[in-house]
């Protein structure tokens, strides 16, 4: 760094910066959940349940998760990516978009499920991972699920930070981050997607329980 000049902090990308990747890339990690995913909720959170996924972009995994008979609410707080997953969602389809930052907004009504893929792990601090967390906690009904799919390093070599992607964290990182609101109930280390050298990095699939005092 050149001398005198202020460290950039980390931080995630804002709702303009991901309006602007939207419109001016096609994103490669954009595609349908492996199996893991849907025998994960298949054990926890069986269909009909209805499901919040959050951080849904273009909604490919909501309309995974209404062919699987859920029912989805979506969010994300892109508009550029909630009028795009309106466009490619069939009608009838049983999911419902909304415009949602849950960080920053007051929240939906709590829901009994909500899933986060690929949100978490955009969050590059310790400060802003407690904070989604605790997004998370809110969204969710005391007792409810909270289904989280993330970039995992499986040692402390392969831990990255970084502001503009996943952001590869260690187990005892994650579980700091979402320990004071959630209980784990279960964990499972997996491919992120299926595209040889674009997604198929370990992720952390696992199914969090929000406590009572959550």
């Amino acid at each position: 760094m050149p001398h005198g000049e202020a460290a950039v902090p980390l931080r995630s990308l804002n709702a303009a910066e991901w309006d602007h990747t939207y419109g001016s890339t096609t994103p490669g990690w954009d595609e349908e959940p492996p199996p893991v995913l849907g025998e994960l909720l298949a054990e926890h959170a069986p269909p009909p349940a209805h499901v919040l996924d959050v951080g849904c972009g273009l909604g490919t995994t909501a309309r995974w998760l209404a062919d699987r008979s859920y029912t989805v609410t979506a969010c994300d707080f892109s508009p550029r990516a909630i009028a795009e997953a309106r466009r490619r969602t069939p009608a009838g389809a049983a999911v419902r978009y909304e415009v949602l930052d849950v960080t920053g907004q007051p929240p939906l009504d709590p829901f009994a499920v909500v899933l986060d893929r690929g949100v978490l792990h955009t969050c590059p601090t310790d400060h802003e991972r407690r904070t989604f967390a605790a997004a998370m906690a809110r969204m969710c009904r005391p007792g409810g699920l909270w289904v989280h799919v993330g970039a995992a390093a499986l040692n402390e070599e392969d831990a990255l930070h970084q502001s503009n992607g996943p952001s590869w964290t260690t187990e005892e990182t994650f579980r700091a981050a979402v320990s004071t609101r959630f209980t784990v109930l279960d964990h499972r280390i997996s491919d992120f997607g299926r595209q040889r050298g674009v997604t198929d990095w370990s992720a952390r699939y696992v199914v969090l329980q929000r406590r009572d005092d959550g």
